[in-house]
Formats: C-alpha cells, sequence, structure tokens
C-alpha cells in the first residue's frame, strides 16, 4: 500500500461517521464495541500510528498540513474530555452574550433535578448517623486538590496553580504540609505546577507527583501535561526534583504495585494529546523501570491492583459528557490489564451506563480479600446507580447492579473505612452550588442491600468538583475543596465522625513495631475486648478518587497479629493499623513500615 494512501486511509478513520455521532464531524475512536477493538496496541501498530501522527511515513515528510491535521485532532481529542472550565453536561447551553476572549462561565440554565430528592436530610443521634465539625479552613484562596498522607499522619496539600491561568502566568505555585488538628498547614517552596498531577506514597515513605499542568487551553492551545516528576522528603519538607518522564501527564493515575514501585499511566501528554503510555518509578533505584505495555486510557482512569496481581480498569474516568441531549458519550471498556505480562487486556461486560460513569468514584467493599469493587454515581445526567464486580466470583467476571445512592451525584467521594464499611459523601446533580448534594451515605458491609443514611454535610457547605475526602488517623473522615462553576469555591475543612466513634470507650493499640513482614507474627499491646485488628493504606485521593485505599484483616488472637497477605493484597509500603472491640468501637491507628 502506497503511503499517500495509507495516509487517506487513517484520516477517513478519524472523519467517518460512527452510530450516536454528529455526522461528518472528525472525531477519535474513544467507545462502545470499537473501544474493545481499538484500545490494545500491539507493538508494530503502536510504532505505525506514531509513525503516521509525526508524519515520518507521509508523502512529502511532515509538513504544513500534516501540522494541521495534527493539532485538529489534539484539539478534537480535548474537546471530548472534561474542561475544567466549560459548562457541564447536564447544564443546557446557555444564551447569555458573550465575545471570542471571554469564557462562557455563569449563570447557566440547568433542567438538573433536585440532588436530595430522595432524602429528607433529618437529624440523627450520633451512633446513628455520626457528627460534623469544622476544623480550620485552608489558607483562603489555597485550592488544594491534591493530598498525600505520609508516615506518622503528615499531609502533603498540593495546590500548584489552582485551577487558575493568572497564577500559573505568575509561576506562583502553592502547596503546604499539615497535620490535621495541629492548627493552620505550612506553606512550602514549590518548584512546578503540580495542578493536575498524580500522586500517592511511595513504599520508602516519600510522596511521588508526577507530570502536572505544562500549558493551560486557550483558544489556540491544548492542555499540556508536564514531564516532571518530583518526591517529596516528608522529614526535611523539601520537594527533589528527579529525571523527567517520557511523556508529559495531566490527570495521570498513580496506582501503588506489588513491589512499592509506581505505575503512572494515562493523562494528556506534553502535546495536549491523550497519552496510551505508562511508566514505572523506582523509588529504591530513583529510576524508571522499562516501560510496561501501552494502553490508552481516559483522564484519571479508575484502576486497581487486584489479588492476582492484574490490574482492573473500572470503565471509569474523566470523559467529557454530551453537549447536549441526543448526544453519544465515549466510554472506555472495563477489563483485567496486564502492563507487566504481555500487555493483555480481558474485557469485563455489564457496567450500566457505561456512557455516564465519568466523574463518579470507585472503592473496595470493604476487605480487600473479598475482592468485590463498587462504581458509584457519576454524569451526565448525574446517576444514582452503582454497580458491583466480585473480581474472584469467576472466570469470566460480569457487573451487576448494586445498592442506588440516595440522590444522583457526580463527583461523589467514597471512603473505606476500618469497621469494612464504606462511606459516599458530596457532588451533586451539576457543578454548581445549589445542585449540590448534603446527603451522605453509609453502606454499611459488603453485602449490605441499602444506603444508611447519615447525618448530611452542614448548612452551607458543598463538595463537588475538586473535591476529596479521606480516613484520618483518629478514625474521623475529613472533607475538604469545592470547586463549583463559575462560583465561590469552598476552603472549609469537615470533620466528620462516623457511629464507630460513638460506641462507648475506644480501645487501645500501641506496641506495634517500626517495621513488619510478610508471614511474621508480633505482639502488640491492645485493650482486652479487642476482637479485629485491620490495616489500612495511607490517603492520596484527588478528585473524588483514590487508587490505592484498601482495608487488609489481619489475623489477630491472643494480642498477637500475624501478617496473613500477599503483596497483590497488600503492596510493600506504609499502613495504618486500627484495633476494634466487640462493641464496634474503633482505636486510633499506629502507622508500620510492611517490608
Amino acid at each position: 500500500m502506497s503511503a499517500s494512501r495509507m495516509r487517506v486511509l487513517w484520516l477517513n478513520s478519524l472523519t467517518t461517521p460512527r452510530a450516536g455521532y454528529r455526522q461528518g464531524k472528525p472525531h477519535v475512536i474513544l467507545g462502545g464495541n470499537n473501544m474493545a477493538r481499538a484500545r490494545l496496541r500491539t507493538p508494530l501498530l503502536g510504532a505505525v500510528i506514531t509513525a503516521l501522527a509525526a508524519g515520518a511515513i507521509f508523502l512529502g515528510g511532515a509538513g504544513a498540513a500534516d501540522a494541521k491535521d495534527s493539532a485538529a485532532r489534539i484539539k478534537n481529542e480535548q474537546e471530548r474530555f472534561l474542561d475544567p472550565q466549560a459548562p457541564i453536561g447536564t447544564e443546557a447551553k446557555t444564551s447569555k452574550t458573550t465575545s471570542k476572549k471571554v469564557e462562557v462561565d455563569s449563570p447557566v440554565q440547568t433542567k438538573a433535578a433536585n440532588p436530595d430528592s430522595a432524602s429528607d436530610l433529618k437529624a440523627l443521634p450520633t451512633n446513628d448517623g455520626g457528627r460534623w465539625s469544622s476544623l480550620p479552613s485552608l489558607p483562603s484562596g489555597s485550592n488544594a486538590y491534591h493530598l498525600i498522607m505520609g508516615p506518622g499522619g503528615k499531609i502533603l496539600l498540593l495546590a500548584g496553580s489552582g485551577n487558575s491561568s493568572d497564577v500559573f502566568d505568575a509561576g506562583t505555585f502553592e502547596s503546604y504540609l499539615w497535620t490535621p488538628g495541629s492548627g493552620a498547614p505550612t506553606k512550602l517552596k514549590t518548584p512546578t505546577d503540580m495542578f493536575c498531577a498524580g500522586h500517592m506514597l511511595l513504599s520508602n515513605g516519600d510522596a511521588i507527583a508526577a507530570g502536572g499542568t505544562a500549558a493551560y487551553r486557550t483558544s489556540n492551545s491544548a492542555w499540556k501535561g508536564s514531564k516532571a516528576l518530583y518526591t517529596f522528603d516528608f522529614d526535611k519538607g523539601e520537594f527533589r526534583r528527579q529525571d523527567d518522564m517520557s511523556d508529559g501527564r495531566w490527570y495521570p493515575s498513580v496506582i501503588n504495585t506489588r513491589g512499592g514501585y509506581a505505575l503512572i499511566v494515562g493523562g494528556f501528554d506534553a502535546n495536549g494529546k491523550n497519552s496510551d503510555s505508562s511508566e514505572v518509578w523506582n523509588p529504591y533505584a530513583n529510576k524508571y523501570d522499562p516501560q510496561p505495555g501501552n494502553r490508552e486510557f481516559p483522564l484519571y482512569p479508575h484502576i486497581f491492583l487486584t489479588a492476582n496481581a492484574k490490574y482492573f480498569y473500572t470503565g471509569e474516568g474523566w470523559i467529557q459528557p454530551a453537549e447536549d441531549a441526543e448526544g453519544s458519550q465515549d466510554f472506555f471498556q472495563p477489563g483485567f490489564w496486564q502492563p507487566f505480562n504481555g500487555n493483555k487486556f480481558s474485557k469485563v461486560n455489564a457496567l450500566t451506563h457505561p456512557t455516564r460513569r465519568g466523574f463518579g468514584s470507585a472503592c473496595w467493599l470493604g476487605s480487600i480479600r473479598r475482592q468485590k469493587l463498587m462504581v458509584m454515581g457519576g454524569g451526565w445526567p448525574a446517576t444514582s446507580t452503582t454497580n458491583v464486580i466480585d473480581l474472584d466470583s469467576s472466570s469470566s467476571p460480569k457487573y451487576t447492579s448494586g445498592p442506588s445512592l440516595r440522590s444522583a451525584k457526580a463527583y461523589v467521594n467514597c471512603v473505606q473505612l476500618p469497621d469494612g464499611s464504606v462511606l459516599e459523601v458530596g457532588g451533586g446533580s451539576a457543578n454548581k452550588i445549589e445542585n449540590a448534594s448534603q446527603e451522605v451515605g453509609l453502606l454499611k458491609s459488603a453485602t449490605s442491600k441499602s444506603w444508611t443514611p447519615m447525618n448530611p454535610l452542614p448548612d452551607g457547605e458543598h463538595r463537588l468538583y475538586h473535591s476529596m475526602a479521606f480516613l484520618a488517623d483518629d478514625g474521623s473522615v475529613i472533607s475538604m475543596s469545592s470547586n463549583p462553576k463559575g462560583q465561590a469555591r469552598s476552603d472549609t475543612v469537615l470533620r466528620f465522625e462516623p457511629p464507630y466513634l460513638f460506641k462507648g470507650e475506644r480501645p487501645s493499640l500501641s506496641g506495634l513495631p517500626a517495621e513488619i513482614t510478610y508471614g511474621q507474627t508480633y505482639s502488640i499491646n491492645v485493650s482486652s475486648d479487642v476482637t479485629k485488628v485491620i490495616m489500612m493504606s495511607p490517603a492520596s485521593p484527588t478528585h473524588g478518587f483514590d487508587a490505592n485505599q484498601r482495608e487488609i484483616p489481619l489475623q489477630y488472637a491472643d494480642g498477637k497479629i500475624t501478617i496473613n497477605a500477599t503483596t497483590s493484597l497488600a503492596p510493600r509500603g506504609y499502613y495504618r493499623l486500627f484495633a476494634i472491640n466487640a462493641n464496634g468501637a474503633v482505636s486510633t491507628a499506629k502507622w508500620t513500615r510492611l517490608t
């Protein structure tokens, strides 16, 4: 086949109409049945596509026409993802007249349903519905959208340019070091824009921030991902610049591997194109391991390390909603991915509303040993549905319908709790304060058929785009940040005490070794009424999701714990141990390192 013929066929593949798309407009294949066929790229196909995109095998080389084609493709691809500065899917197109230089911001009309129509939001006793209180607010305008918990409970809050192009242009990036309950956070010298990075706590005790924003989107330019990779030393309170990644990354996910390395997946690259590459950071050698297999995912893909050492992609991530009621959203096929074993991908079916799972959340249900995952909420329009999948149930597991949330919401957060329950909080039917949901729900166990109402968010509070919620060392849940469209952001920090903190005297836990090893048994000091000891991962949420949160019950008897876990169930690194007594009361956490 001639190079000119190959080029024509490739360009036609971008402009050929598909069912559900507006006819005649260029697009990239991102969803439906085409997704399963298009995602997995062999080395040969990847090389061909790379060469085509670069113009290397086009007749005449990479000329001006090729550059124009590439720019149009990038622009079109970005428009199929959420632009945080643009009105979201449930909001009708505005009739407001603006100049071409002014972003359509607010007001916008919406047909979104009342997000709390399913909840009467009654005040409940604390031992049934928990209790909300306020912690000192973050510094005004701090816009901390990324959180990494370090050994001992110190917390790194990354803000970067904080979703502000003016701050980005000024180069005044922000981050903070904070210990909950200790007062105001300490501002840190921040070398680059880590806004929209991927992150987690590394197994050596440092935080990692991969990527961020290299360029804001304008009428002439795409969002572009940074190649910068920084680690953060919690003891010294310092960022350390590491070698650049091979690809720029804006909205990547960072997932813990069995050995405690960082698997960095996806995001917009340095040119604003959705990346199909992944890479691995080795914290012990401060270098990159050989790159795993390539596969394209959405922004901030929801990916989990499973018990059989595969990675499960839930089908969720940040994908742009349809522009009108008749439009069709794209989606990525959920399934098992083996980036280190031939780049195999085995699809999973039966995810309901697959085109409405962007901006939802996902987490394990109770013990990681159950291997039950739930996806919840999303939009647009916002949905209250959930799906559950038992990854160990068969050789071909499928999603089933789970208990519906008590109101429809996107931007929802889910937090695993040490007693095996899951808390859902925040979100709304649209990214506007008037559409924010106050409703909070607790799924008491992995087998619960419905969500139990908790006391709602305090009056006047909202948790929408850019919100985060996480389990603190004292057993409470902390909720912060909210970035509604065209309205005031929230700098408030809220503390929720679950019902298990009101079950009488709390148990005690001490004497935990600084390091523990797989398969070994250790004596610890606990109250006489303790019946369970649970190991929980440190928190690293952003955008309502934490790929690395997990609960691992340990073998416990007569004041001794046995680390009866594999590296797939509990990757090497830092953990928090909680003791639970016969009444269901939960202790304060103690930290240790699993080696």
